[in-house]
Order: structure tokens, then sequence, then C-alpha cells
């Protein structure tokens, strides 16, 4: 069984080592030269029915955008998302744009799902999460999910990927997650998400548009 199916077949799977733990460093170092801000929860806006993204008290930790990265780094999600790509039959145009996230001590983020926002827009709902650990906390730090009763620790270099929508194309509520509290340590991960449809134009190579 290959990860794609069998992320489709158990909603779940998680790779140990997809990326070396040189790699996972390199990408650490990097992200030191990202602009980090509080992170935020995406909602919809009553007046003008556009998604908006607010910080909550249900999310602490911080967040830096692709827009941000180095070329370097840029350079390197390229790699690993021609990989993502490949396993899990996923076209590159339908990945959103990468973000690092930052968990200290006391970060956390509360129950939440990753779809269930996006229907109206262009591009659709997201299909897939995929979370790369890059930076192991010393303690707490996992990521949960209640009704699979499954703690996935974050342990660096690990990928963990789930699919968040029913064969109707509605959220799965199964897919409700939460990012455990940081005890000790610093925990760092990479993340991006694949829609329905296409989100963005890619270039030749290097930087998106």
């Amino acid at each position: 069984m290959n990860l794609a199916e069998k992320v489709q077949a158990e909603g779940i799977c998680w790779v140990d080592d997809f990326v070396d733990q040189a790699l996972c460093r390199e990408i650490v170092d990097e992200l030191e030269f990202a602009l980090w801000r509080d992170s935020q929860v995406v909602t919809r806006d009553q007046a003008t029915m556009r998604l908006i993204g607010v910080t909550d008290v249900r999310r602490r930790s911080l967040s830096t955008q692709e827009r941000w990265f180095s070329d370097e780094l840029i350079a390197i999600v390229r790699r690993i998302e021609q990989r993502l790509c490949e396993e899990f039959g996923v076209a590159p145009d339908h990945l959103e744009s990468w973000q690092g996230l930052r968990y200290g001590r006391g970060g956390k983020f509360e129950l939440h799902h990753d779809a269930g926002a996006f229907a109206d827009e262009p591009a659709g709902e997201r299909v897939f999460t995929f979370l790369l650990y890059v930076r192991s906390p010393k303690q707490g730090g996992q990521t949960y999910f209640p009704e699979f009763d499954r703690l996935v620790p974050a342990t660096a270099g690990r990928l963990l990927a789930w699919q968040n929508l029913l064969p109707d194309g509605s959220p799965d509520p199964r897919m409700r997650h939460a990012a455990t509290p940081v005890h000790k340590g610093t925990k760092v991960a990479l993340t991006t998400w694949s829609r329905q449809g296409a989100i963005r134009l890619l270039p030749p190579e290097g930087r998106q548009p």
C-alpha cells in the first residue's frame, strides 16, 4: 500500500525520516531569517463574507509565510513538495503556499478542523493536510486526533498527513485535531494543504510569483 492509498484508507498516516536530521537542522536555521508573527485562525467576516485571519486564544504559536522564506529554503521546500506530489498523487498547483510554525513553551492549538471554510473559494476545500516536523520539543507538543484516540509525537523528520474530506467533499468530522501544549523546548514545523482545485501559478523554477 503506497502513501496515497494508506491515507485514503486510514485517514491519517505518517512517515518517519521523510527528511533527514541534517536537512531538518538546515530548515530550522533558514527559518531564523523569516518574519514571524502571532498565528491566526481563519474565519469569515460577517460583513464582507470574505475569509480573514484573526488572533484567537485557542491558538498560541508563531507563524511565517512562504513569501518570507529565504531562496535557500524555497529551494528546499520545492524538493519536498515534489516528493509529496509523487507520493500522494497531488498536483503541484493545488498546494497552498507553505507556512512555518513555531510553538514555544505553552504553545498550542486547540481542537479544530482544517476544512469547512473554503467550499466557496475558487480552489475549493482543503483535501489533504501535510505537516512536517523539523524540530522536536523536549516534552509535549503532540498532534492529537480524539476521534481516533491517536497522539502523534512531533518527531523531527516525521511527515504527518491526513485527509480532511469525505467522499462527497464535506469535512470529515473525525479529522478534528489539536496541537497539544508544549511543556518543554520548542516545536518547529512546516505545513501546507492541497486543495480541490488549482490555487497557485507555478513559475518554471524558484519562487512563486
